[in-house]
């Protein structure tokens, strides 16, 4: 090959070579902006917009633990804007699954593993009750998994808190099936689930749903007073969140039977 040829060559070796290099450039810079417009709209409460935003970017860069998460974030999130059980578990379904993938693609991201834990509630929560304890398990698995990774989450927190609360309050039926399940009953108690809130509300105090379910685990645990004092607490704060309504629905029905 003589001198000329192997210029021409190496000059396009380097056009090629720049080209990729400008082309990954504009690739990362467009999908750290449809993820920087995805969480603006997730903040606005825009679900379904953030949506399509976090769905672009899976797109440009598919198997990425983050963006499956937000994607199954914002499925789960959208089931407060249906009304029927059809509608609510086909959301759950999808947010479930994304979740999984979440996993899959990244096992150490305790983002990921929280995600997989709420949804795993989302789809119990829509379940007949003695179903609904089969998801236990993996509540429990998911969230813990996500506190080794992460102590810092206070809504990692908050799910065994939830977990703690709900299999402390089970009826005799139900805590039947849950030993069945585990073989024994877990060492589930009102006071494991007060723990956890607090834990959770000391991390993040401003989260109105910390305050309400920290309510409703002393109430279960007969303190009335301080029960009192956290269930006003979260009626008194503003409705920020997804859920927070129906948070306060659950408080103000706690707070009538004391």
């Amino acid at each position: 090959m003589d001198c000329l040829a192997l210029r021409f060559y190496k000059m396009k070796f380097y056009i090629l070579f720049f080209s990729l290099l400008f082309t990954a450039f504009v690739h990362a810079q467009t999908v750290d902006a449809l993820l920087k417009k995805g969480d603006q709209l997730d903040l606005e409460l825009k679900n379904e917009e953030a949506l399509l935003a976090y769905q672009k970017a899976d797109k440009l860069k598919p198997n990425d633990a983050h963006i499956l998460h937000m994607i199954s974030q914002e499925y789960a999130l959208m089931m407060a804007d249906v009304s029927t059980k059809k509608e609510k578990t086909e959301l759950a379904i999808k947010a479930l699954d994304y979740a999984q993938r979440a996993k899959t693609a990244d096992p150490k991201n305790a983002k990921a593993r929280l995600g997989l834990a709420i949804c795993y509630g989302r789809i119990a929560d829509l379940q007949p009750p003695t179903k609904r304890v089969e998801y236990a398990r993996k509540i429990e698995e998911e969230a813990q998994a996500s506190l080794k990774l992460d102590s810092t989450n206070d809504y990692a927190w908050h799910v065994l808190g939830r977990w703690n609360y709900e299999i402390a309050n089970l009826n005799p039926l139900l805590s039947f099936v849950v030993k069945k399940l585990y073989g024994k009953l877990p060492d589930a108690s009102n006071a494991n689930a007060i723990a956890d809130f607090k834990k959770a509300m000391a991390l993040n105090p401003n989260r109105l749903i910390h305050h309400a379910e920290l309510g409703r685990a002393y109430a279960a645990a007969g303190d009335k007073v301080l029960a009192r004092q956290q269930l006003e607490k979260a009626l008194s704060m503003p409705s920020k969140e997804k859920d927070d309504n129906e948070t306060k629905a659950r408080a103000r029905a706690t707070l009538a039977q004391l």
